[in-house]
């Protein structure tokens, strides 16, 4: 590696350890602070003075009395601890205090030969572990001016040694926030980790349940429920003795499940496959509830060797995240709170061990016992929840920025699919329009071409007169601007074109003599295919000319009914009727039936004795209209 390198690696690993550093010392200020470790007017005796004895009242005075430091711990045997001090005077009427930061055991306190206090101590079903600071009020009777002596019994214990801790006496006032604020941080604080960690673990594992390829919210949420059962050891302090050793097998599983899962968590972080670690982690694990088991709840042995080994573990999860937050920088708040976690386990292990360094370093915080893994602990599942939650919002965003993606694709999509659909339409239009034309060629071709072509035979031959020969060609005329009128643009609405067809027939009829009534009750547009048009319009044009050439009416009505589902259309005439001819008879009766059958039309022809009913129906859904676009209207009307 080049000098420049190496140069720049170290102050970067420089400014992490001195970042790390400085959170600690923090810290360490932080909670001396709070904890009051440092008040100028209690009396703190540093020496006292103790004797074995496991009577219950104190001893006396000739006793083998041994002088100690505080604070000191006994093992397996009860003591009785003596404290000498002088009140003055002008204080005796106030109210006084004895302060214990701890006294894990409990005992009983003596002032001057009467019992001050009496702290639950353990018995044969009963195990006793007080977390929480004690602070034992002072009767002024009790208290005498001069030379005052508090004895202090501790009972001996079998679970683990017992520590008499660096007592304060003085005025109850100015030991009152010294305790509060110890009961704060070792009492109540864990009881809203234990709260906030269960809840928050829980719901993290219910969403990896949900959701099995997040391991990263599994191991978070596994990590906050260890952790949370875990720190339950500050706050049962009262357990039935068949009941510890579960308890404390249990603590032990949750302290070293959490560490190995903060490690397969980090390692996931990082991206590094963890499969063939995963077995070897879990037999450590097992190995220290098992194994405090298999001792009979062997504290030393598990708590000195098997949680000394969860200290390298925890060191390569610190390595790891170093490692990841090189790559990461979201990672770097990660790789801080875990080496202040992994210094804060170091800083437990040597003052539960009661290791010389610390005391010889650090002797009134070694004093004071407060343990900082839970609280640091606290600070890593908060910045692990926080990167979790940014992971979430970036997913939240992702999703977001893919959904407007997704909707300017599908806006894109849509729009594509109707322009191809419009295209189809269109094609289905000249489609349409095609097949009109035949239809509407067919009938010019069957009817006025056919028509056009017999009188022109007959006219050559000479067998058509005069009269007959206009009334062809005007008969023709009409059918011709009958059929330019179904085709032309705005005709899709049959109420135009009958308006246009009962405006030529009005006057025909007229000039032939004979009254007509025509009845409409449809107001709205009509819309059908000209197809449909043309051959509606003919099968009325064909009734009324059956009135004219064969009827000898004087009177014809033609009525229009539409409605959302048919039009129906009725010719009755006031004539000879069909005069005794056939129904299915006569060329014009087989025209008008022929065009019905073409359209999907039902047609009924009536002799009404006098008179004929013509009545036509067609099912609007039977003659959908097909606009045609101005090209093929100009080749259809061509």
């Amino acid at each position: 590696m080049k000098p420049t390198r190496w140069a720049g690696y170290s102050a970067w690993l420089g400014a992490w350890l001195g970042a790390w550093l400085g959170a600690w010392l923090g810290a360490l200020l932080v909670l001396a602070a709070l904890c009051g470790a440092a008040h100028a007017q209690p009396l703190r005796p540093r020496q006292a003075d103790v004797v074995f004895n496991a009577g219950l009242v104190p001893p006396k005075e000739d006793s083998a009395w041994q002088r100690v430091n505080l604070p000191n711990s006994t093992r397996h045997t009860t003591a009785w601890y003596r404290v000498d001090f002088e009140a003055a005077a002008s204080k005796t009427g106030e109210p006084w205090a004895v302060y214990l930061p701890y006294l894990y055991r409990g005992g009983r306190l003596f002032l001057n030969g009467e019992l001050l206090a009496h702290i639950q101590e353990p018995s044969p079903g009963t195990v006793i572990r007080w977390e929480r600071p004690h602070l034992v009020p002072v009767p002024a009777a009790s208290l005498r001016p001069g030379i005052n002596q508090l004895l202090l019994r501790i009972p001996a214990t079998a679970v683990a040694p017992d520590h008499m801790p660096p007592l304060a006496i003085g005025s109850y006032m100015e030991l009152l926030p010294e305790y509060e604020s110890r009961l704060f941080w070792v009492r109540t604080m864990p009881q809203f980790t234990v709260m906030f960690s269960l809840i928050v673990g829980l719901l993290a594992l219910f969403v990896w349940w949900r959701r099995r390829d997040e391991t990263l919210y599994g191991l978070f949420g596994a990590a906050a429920v260890l952790w949370g059962i875990r720190t339950l050891t500050f706050v049962i302090e009262v357990l039935p003795t068949p009941a510890w050793l579960a308890w404390r097998t249990i603590y032990h599983g949750a302290t070293g499940g959490f560490v190995a899962v903060m490690l397969l968590f980090a390692m996931c972080l990082a991206g590094i496959s963890y499969r063939r670690l995963t077995w070897w982690l879990f037999g450590y694990w097992l190995l220290g509830p098992v194994g405090y088991l298999a001792s009979g709840g062997n504290e030393t042995l598990i708590g000195r060797w098997w949680a000394g080994g969860l200290l390298p573990i925890g060191l390569a999860i610190f390595v790891i995240s170093v490692v990841a937050a090189r790559r990461q920088k979201a990672l770097v708040g990660l790789s801080i709170s875990l080496g202040v976690a992994l210094l804060a386990g170091v800083h437990d292990y040597l003052l539960a061990t009661a290791a010389p360094v610390i005391r010889a370093f650090a002797p009134d915080h070694a004093a004071a016992r407060v343990f900082l893994l839970h609280y640091a602990a606290d600070i890593l599942l908060l910045v692990m929840g926080g990167i979790l939650t940014a992971r979430f919002v970036r997913t939240l965003q992702a999703i977001e920025q893919l959904n407007r993606t997704l909707e300017a694709r599908v806006a894109e999509r849509e729009a594509a699919l109707a322009e191809n659909y419009e295209r189809l339409r269109r094609l289905e239009r000249r489609h349409a329009a095609g097949e009109e034309r035949q239809q509407i060629m067919r009938d010019l071709h069957d009817g006025v071409g056919s028509q056009l072509f017999l009188m022109l035979s007959r006219a050559e031959l000479g067998e058509v007169g005069h009269d007959e020969l206009v009334q062809a060609l005007r008969e023709c005329i009409a059918d011709m601007r009958m059929t330019l009128e179904a085709l032309s643009p705005e005709n899709d609405d049959f109420l135009q074109a009958w308006s246009n067809f009962r405006f030529r027939w009005e006057r025909v009829l007229e000039a032939a003599g004979v009254a007509c009534t025509w009845e409409q009750d449809a107001a709205r547009p009509v819309e059908l295919s000209p197809h449909a048009i043309l051959q509606l319009l003919r099968i009325v044009q064909e009734a009324l000319t059956n009135v004219l050439k064969h009827a000898r009416a004087q009177r014809v009505d033609i009525r229009l009914r539409t409605d959302e589902r048919a039009i129906a259309i009725e010719v009755q005439d006031n004539g000879r009727g069909l005069a005794g001819a056939s129904p299915h008879g006569g060329h014009g009766l087989a025209n008008m039936r022929a065009r019905a059958r073409r359209l999907g039309a039902r047609i009924d022809i009536a002799d009404l004795h006098p008179g004929v009913r013509v009545a036509a129906r067609l099912e609007r859904d039977m003659a959908v209209p097909q606009r045609l676009e101005a090209g093929d209207q100009a080749v259809a009307v061509a």
